[in-house]
């Protein structure tokens, strides 16, 4: 009796655990093995040029940054620290007027401290990157580019480059972020200056220059041309946790979660899913403290949240591939395995 009451409980315990073993498996199709994959992420650090070169004449210096950072070296010297031109006569002295100033130099202090050491990010971009890679393999690598923005960008991609405003990371409990005038740098923006969300931000904005697509003007359009974005933000980030790759606080990711039905339901109703209102389409998938016309618990781009919703119920149900996923040019295709927010 006794051998035979431990084998009754043996044998359904092996069989529950072979099948949660598959389950546990199976659980993300998105978490691969890229060991075999070889990425080197180039990382450049302009930031620390620009304070560190040992040059002292500042005409020099000027020429230097400008030669090896061009179009961003412009930028910034234009544009988000408004010296002027780097090809004017007094460039060197506009540069060193910025690079001497006390403020700028306690700013330069504090971005070192933070990122001096930037091996971290740089692994887990190159984790990222090799995932990118596996899906995509005849795609180049960008180089990144590390630089102070006078709080004017975060991270962008241009030419075969993206550049990261480090400042924008320090912290939205750091004194300099704090001491930010509300009326330019609202709290929702100061709450996303965190660096847990800066390689997500990499990874978006390198995506969304490359697969973000008009298949049509209207708000269904749109929001899965952006939820395949994010789909693919999963595939590239699949040990990430949503809030980070959306960019928001876990509590208004929950909300959206709780609410899915809700949200579904209200934008079916004030016909907002075939709309073709530009007004109405940018409320919801333009930052902001939350999304206009839903509770000011809501995140921002509710829209977008629901056209990732949609992708992955479309990639859940369905045996599709990224690349085929990318090539399906029909919202309304993709829409048709959408749950609804009932999910077993």
């Amino acid at each position: 009796m006794i051998k035979l009451k431990k084998k009754n409980i043996k044998t359904p315990i092996l069989l529950i655990i072979a099948a949660l073993s598959i389950l546990g498996c199976s659980s993300n199709p998105l978490e691969i093995d890229v060991s075999d994959v070889s990425v080197d992420i180039d990382v450049q650090r302009m930031e620390q040029d620009l304070f560190r070169l040992p040059v002292s004449n500042y005409d020099i210096r000027n020429e230097q940054l400008l030669t090896k950072y061009g179009f961003l070296y412009e930028a910034f010297l234009m544009d988000m620290i408004g010296e002027g031109s780097p090809y004017d006569p007094m460039a060197g002295t506009y540069l060193k007027g910025f690079i001497t100033d006390s403020l700028m130099q306690n700013f330069n202090t504090e971005i070192h401290n933070h990122f001096g050491d930037f091996s971290f990010f740089k692994n887990n971009l190159e984790e990222a990157f090799k995932h990118y890679k596996y899906y995509f393999p005849d795609s180049t690598i960008p180089h990144i580019i590390t630089f102070y923005s006078n709080f004017n960008a975060n991270a962008f991609p241009y030419s075969n480059n993206i550049a990261i405003g480090l400042d924008m990371y320090l912290g939205s409990d750091h004194q300099f972020v704090k001491s930010l005038p509300n009326e330019v740098f609202p709290q929702f923006i100061k709450d996303k200056m965190q660096d847990k969300y800066l390689v997500a931000d990499v990874m978006k904005a390198w995506l969304l220059n490359r697969f973000s697509e008009d298949v049509g003007e209207d708000f269904l359009s749109k929001i899965i041309s952006l939820g395949k974005v994010m789909y693919i933000l999963d595939a590239v980030l699949p040990n990430e946790e949503d809030d980070v790759k959306f960019g928001c606080a876990k509590e208004e990711l929950d909300w959206c979660i709780y609410n899915e039905q809700n949200i579904w339901k209200t934008i079916v109703k004030d016909q907002v899913l075939y709309s073709k209102d530009k007004a109405r389409i940018l409320q919801y998938i333009t930052d902001g403290p939350f999304t206009k016309d839903m509770p000011r618990e809501s995140p921002a781009r509710v829209g977008v949240w629901l056209g990732w919703q949609i992708v992955r119920d479309y990639m859940s149900y369905n045996e599709v591939t990224i690349e085929e996923l990318i090539q399906q040019k029909s919202p309304k295709l993709i829409l048709k395995s959408y749950s609804q927010g009932n999910r077993e």
